[in-house]
């Protein structure tokens, strides 16, 4: 299996693990939504999201390579290995498109709950330029 260069790593060792290199509970490591700072809390959910279409789509491409496997060698198994990536390209975006819905869902929710808040400061950039 590749080494893992992508970038949800370093985010979930963020999320899992202290500075100190003790783990610790994801509710004391996660920063709160903030309404005060809705880009940067856009940004972290957005990070967030990445992170587990990378994961996933890494898991994924393993149990693919592993159906792969069981093919015919050679290109006896073409076919076999055709259908295999089709089913499995099938499955990835159904479970990508699913993710997605999960973090509209969970932006979605963020905005309704500071939406008075995200306006004000809208209209407190819009005034000062």
């Amino acid at each position: 299996m590749p080494a893992k260069t992508r970038v949800y790593g370093h985010i979930l060792m963020f999320l899992w693990v202290g500075g100190s290199g003790v783990a610790a509970s994801p509710a004391a490591l996660a920063p709160e939504l903030d309404c005060e700072r809705p880009a940067e809390a856009r940004a972290f959910i957005a990070k967030l999201q990445l992170a587990e279409i990378e994961g996933a789509e890494d898991i994924h491409r393993a149990a693919m390579w592993d159906a792969f496997g069981r093919c015919p060698p050679a290109e006896a198994g073409g076919p076999c290995r055709r259908e295999e990536q089709q089913r499995f390209e099938s499955q990835w975006e159904d479970q990508r498109r699913a993710i997605e819905a999960k973090y509209r869902k969970m932006l979605g929710a963020f905005e309704l709950r500071c939406r008075a808040l995200i306006s004000l400061i809208g209209q407190r950039v819009r005034a000062a330029s």
